[in-house]
């Protein structure tokens, strides 16, 4: 895209008010340069999730359709009454509700993230406790507050249900699998494949975004219908800080001062130590990527990250994508925001005092002032975001 209109269009500006035709300083037209090249990185992702080379199942039809029929069985839980589908239901595939329930009625910590588009993402859990879609499926699996379940209990359920579908794709019954861990594993990348086929990316919002360039390119921005939205969530909003990308999502952890007082607060700093020394982590010995590659350094990051910046990542809680997320409320990691607008509002005001959270907020997070007029701009540009179904 040519530079030229938008450079015209700067110089104008300047112009103006050099010859004083403003009794104030005009603002910088938008997008500047550096905007410009922001919002040409916001079109929608590949249609399908970038392999992942830690799960050699993960893009297999087969695994996939063994994956779906064990997300959907209750029988894996030590409950018998709670499935993966259990939290991760409906069109937003979560719940809605502020945490979701577990096996004999106890109640999660945390709002269940949404499925959809999972498999685009690189970090799981709010806190990052998962670095992969396979060993993030374990959790829930394992936990005594959701499925309480064990590898006892999934080579049971296996044998009975699913023996000739698992020697299919594994080359030997379940009661054959000598490893507990190995079996876990399995039951995890055949879930990943399954939750791999769950997108929804093309979404209205792409082609306003599209529609958009190609006003600035013709120099008619401030006439397109999304320009006060988007102005407003990449300038004075500064969402674009952090939701950025094609899953307009930057994956990575900020603290923005969500009011959480529970035991798990530190968020990433209390998670990554465990992921670091996890049996099933990316670099770990059931990942299916070569020794030395790429997965080992994510984590070597990760643990440099924790050491040297331990301040910033103190309270920090994972980004989450914002395709979809008119269909994912209620909002942040403790649910307790019921609505869009309530999220504008925190972030308008700079996150909740100091004192309700750990750590301190992001270097970003502080007092918008936004007008009612941007703020309904901002709605409406989040509820744009929502893709077709597949």
């Amino acid at each position: 895209m040519s530079r030229q209109p938008l450079r015209r269009w700067m110089l104008a500006g300047a112009l103006a008010g050099a010859l004083g035709l403003s009794c104030t300083e005009p603002e910088e037209p938008f997008p500047n340069l550096d905007e410009l090249e922001l919002l040409q990185s916001l079109h929608s992702p590949t249609r399908n999730p970038p392999k992942d080379a830690t799960n050699k199942y993960g893009d297999s039809e087969v695994a996939a359709a063994l994956g779906h029929r064990l997300f959907d069985d209750p029988g894996l839980s030590r409950c018998g009454t709670i499935s993966c589908k259990s939290c991760h239901d409906g069109e937003g595939r979560t719940v809605d509700t502020p945490v979701a329930e577990g096996c004999d009625g106890k109640r999660t910590g945390r709002n269940p993230p949404s499925i959809l588009n999972a498999g685009y993402s690189t970090w799981f859990m709010w806190d990052g406790l998962a670095d992969r879609l396979w060993n993030q499926a374990l959790l829930p699996l394992l936990s005594p507050i959701e499925m309480n379940s064990s590898a006892d209990i999934l080579r049971a359920r296996l044998s009975e249900a699913y023996a000739e579908d698992y020697r299919g794709l594994f080359g030997k019954l379940p009661s054959e699998e000598e490893s507990d861990e190995q079996l876990l594993a399995n039951f995890g990348k055949v879930i990943a494949a399954y939750e791999r086929t769950v997108n929804r990316t093309d979404a209205p919002f792409d082609q306003d975004v599209i529609r958009f360039l190609s006003a600035v390119e013709a120099g008619t921005a401030e006439k397109d219908p999304a320009y006060l939205g988007l102005k407003t969530f990449v300038r004075k909003g500064q969402c674009a800080a952090c939701h950025k990308g094609p899953m307009l999502s930057d994956d990575q952890f900020h603290n923005i001062g969500v009011k959480d007082q529970s035991d798990s607060q530190r968020g990433v700093m209390a998670a990554a130590d465990t992921l670091l020394t996890w049996t099933f982590n990316s670099a770990g010995p059931y990942s299916d990527a070569a020794v030395g590659s790429v997965e080992s350094g994510r984590l070597q990051r990760l643990s440099s990250d924790v050491k040297q910046k331990g301040a910033e990542l103190e309270g920090a809680y994972k980004t989450p994508t914002l395709r979809n997320v008119a269909l994912t409320a209620p909002y942040m990691h403790t649910g307790e925001l019921r609505t869009l607008e309530d999220v504008i509002d925190l972030y308008d005001k700079g996150g909740e005092p100091v004192g309700n959270y750990a750590g301190m907020v992001s270097i970003t997070i502080k007092p918008l002032e936004l007008t009612d007029e941007e703020k309904k701009a901002l709605v409406k540009l989040l509820e744009s975001m929502t893709g077709a179904p597949r």
